[in-house]
């Protein structure tokens, strides 16, 4: 399954492993982690690894994908609304499952310490960063197992001294679903897992999909200029200005193309000499982070700190650029801060959203338990937020995704969007009472075939990846939202405004609304060769590229669907994750596998398009 990490999964009591000779290891029942300071268990033999399930094919097929979620009549909720169960997407599940049980777990009887090593060391290494942290892809479905005896057994056997601490922290990276949500009970465990065992038979005739649209028709109503012109005047760009938001980097500046002045032009480095694209502005190395990030990059609006996963622990940080020091923040990834500067949102921690306080107060660390944060439980992964303008409500979108924590290996190719006809958005509304966030009644909006939703900063434009024939993307859905309360909540509607016919990432909106941005990784066509200059993909200067890959950042107007690139990088090279602060800067990471090395990088390319 595609990211880590994932929330616990129900371990089980079992003959050759009881409750009583676990209680060293771990509690018995909902298996939320393990204690550190627990024995092995003493057992000689291992624990089942799965219980096979004798069910014919038909009845198999329909009660495995009722428990996932999917859409067939009687379906439960494990695995939404974090994934959209389309078929495609399935049988990605499907080889990751497959991949791991040929190539990883060989060896089910754990017949000796060396194997046990081997089998958990063979999935740490077929993971995002190899032998550094554990993925989900890496294991498939089997992720949902991770806190199951086989894998309390298999940990004590690998590492007698600190095998529950191990395996604690392996459950911390991969096991599912999210959060505190409830984990599968273990007969529909076995259930599942004898469905993907058998190689996921009658999937197609269960699903019985209709199509994803078969091809991408451009389209920009009047609706959007409208949104635009009015945003103009109320945004967050125009209300941040008029509230006097202190940008980073801009002390003594004219205005905000003589920013971030002090910081080192890419250009006049070695490393970064040819990323800029001529008459696209200039780009400013930010900071040289000395870990390994994971998933996406964000900022405050302010520009002063930039936040992301990463693949030491603690599990994310957030840096601030104003200090020149990089603050640990125990959660894990999916960094969003909101467009009024005053508070962000961070996955994986003991709550999910805080206020801005808790970083200006100078931290050394944070723990997501401080008086200023708060848990919305209705918020899930890959959210994104935005806000009323005028004193209104604050919002997160999330829904579908598809994980795309690329550059730590050779990406060929945008995220998969293989998103069901039955997708959809949640809209979380929320209050800011001076101190902390609280949520209210989410709101579902319909978003068929589409996923990775994004949020614009005001909460008017809704923009999705869409799904398109074999999972591949389909270009960009925007859709113009509008808000009624309602009680507690709001009715929301949400109409069609434009399609964007580009591949890409996902993207993010900058605060006037006027632009997109969003990274592209190459792919080995005609097409990616000539966008940089090659006559074809055989080209000779276009080898490198088909060899290790690269992703560049591009610039897109909302109101004419033209896009450019902005950055120019070389094989290896993956500029990602690109957004914006409040005054136009263009923020994001470069992923520079030569060199072994992130940067974070500015860009004025938007300013410059503006005529600023």
């Amino acid at each position: 399954m595609p990211r880590p990490p994932r929330p616990s999964r129900h371990a089980v009591a079992l003959a050759a492993l009881t409750c009583a000779a676990l209680a060293a290891l771990a509690a018995c029942g909902d298996n939320g982690g393990a204690d550190p300071d627990a024995a092995a268990p003493d057992a000689d033999v291992a624990p089942a690894f799965r219980t096979p399930v004798d069910l014919p094919d038909d009845q198999l097929a329909l009660r495995a994908l009722q428990i996932l979620g999917a859409d067939v009549d009687g379906a439960e909720s494990a695995c939404v609304p974090c994934h959209s169960l389309s078929e495609s997407k399935l049988r990605e599940w499907g080889e990751y499952t497959s991949d791991a049980l040929a190539g990883c777990l060989t060896d089910l009887a754990v017949s000796s310490q060396a194997s046990a090593l081997a089998m958990i060391d063979c999935v740490k290494n077929r993971s995002a960063v190899s032998g550094t942290k554990f993925a989900t892809p890496a294991l498939g479905f089997w992720a949902a197992g991770a806190g199951r005896d086989w894998w309390a057994y298999t940990f004590a056997r690998a590492y007698p001294e600190d095998g529950a601490a191990q395996w604690a922290t392996f459950q911390s990276q991969v096991k599912m679903p999210p959060g505190g949500l409830p984990a599968l009970p273990d007969d529909d465990y076995d259930v599942v897992a004898e469905w993907f065992v058998r190689g996921q038979p009658l999937l197609d005739e269960m699903l019985d999909e209709t199509p994803p649209p078969g091809q991408c028709d451009a389209l920009i109503t009047p609706s959007v200029g409208a949104h635009l012109d009015a945003i103009a005047t109320t945004g967050w760009r125009a209300s941040n200005v008029a509230s006097g938001l202190l940008m980073y980097g801009c002390a003594g500046a004219a205005g905000p193309r003589d920013c971030l002045t002090d910081e080192t032009d890419a250009a006049s480095t070695g490393f970064g000499a040819s990323w800029a694209v001529s008459g696209h502005g200039v780009l400013r190395v930010l900071h040289e982070v000395t870990y390994a990030s994971a998933y996406w990059t964000r900022s405050s609006a302010d520009g002063r700190f930039v936040g992301h996963g990463r693949y030491t622990s603690p599990n994310a940080a957030i840096i601030d650029l104003q200090a020149d020091r990089v603050i640990p923040v125990d959660a894990s990834y999916d960094p969003g801060f909101f467009p009024d500067n005053s508070g962000f949102v961070m996955q994986g921690g003991a709550r999910n959203v805080c206020a801005m306080s808790v970083l200006t107060a100078g931290p050394a660390s944070i723990s997501m338990t401080e008086a200023g944060c708060a848990d919305l439980g209705e918020v899930g992964l890959y959210q994104h937020v935005g806000a009323l303008p005028g004193g209104g409500d604050y919002f997160a979108v999330d829904g579908p995704f598809v994980s795309d924590d690329g550059g730590h290996f050779v990406t060929h190719g945008d995220p998969s969007a293989n998103f069901a006809q039955n997708s959809g958005a949640s809209l979380t509304p929320m209050v800011f009472d001076g101190t902390t966030f609280q949520a209210r009644i989410p709101v579902a909006v319909s978003t068929p075939y589409e996923g990775d939703a994004v949020l614009s900063p005001s909460a008017g434009l809704l923009i999705s990846r869409v799904s398109g024939p074999s999972g591949e993307q389909n270009g960009f859905t925007m859709r113009a939202l509008n808000y009624a309360p309602q009680g507690n909540s709001y009715q929301i509607t949400a109409q069609v405004a434009a399609r964007y016919c580009y591949s890409g990432g996902k993207p993010a909106f900058s605060y006037d609304e006027e632009w997109l941005v969003f990274h592209h990784y190459l792919e080995d066509t005609d097409a990616d060769a000539q966008e940089l200059g090659f006559a074809d993909r055989n080209d000779p200067g276009f080898a490198g590229y088909r060899t290790s890959g690269a992703s560049n950042i591009y610039l897109m107007s909302l109101r004419t669907g033209q896009r450019v690139r902005i950055t120019n990088m070389a094989p290896n090279q993956y500029a990602l994750y690109p957004h914006f602060r409040s005054d136009g800067w263009i923020y994001f990471i470069v992923r520079d596998g030569g060199r072994n090395r992130e940067d974070v990088v500015a860009s004025d390319a938007a300013l410059v398009a503006e005529g600023l």
